[in-house]
């Protein structure tokens, strides 16, 4: 992956700072899927399919686990 530098404001450059490292990946993780869209060549599918696997290896990082998920659709059809 390679790196790139943007000018934010102020405040958001600090609260950026300030963030812990689950938030910052979150939002790198926005930024690219944004960036990825507007600059990108590759298909609706394919960027889909790539935000699915990063929100996945994510998911897996942070101890969420597949009988959490089934668990919470579960909740939201009763």
């Amino acid at each position: 992956m390679g790196t790139i530098t943007i000018n934010v404001l102020p405040e958001i450059a600090n609260s950026f700072e300030m963030a812990d490292e689950r938030d910052k990946n979150r939002v790198e993780l926005y930024i690219n899927a944004w960036l990825n869209e507007i600059f990108g060549k590759q298909s609706a599918n394919e960027r889909l399919l790539d935000i699915m696997k990063k929100s996945s290896a994510e998911a897996k990082r942070n101890g969420f686990k597949p009988e959490m998920l089934e668990e919470i659709l579960k909740d939201d059809n009763e």
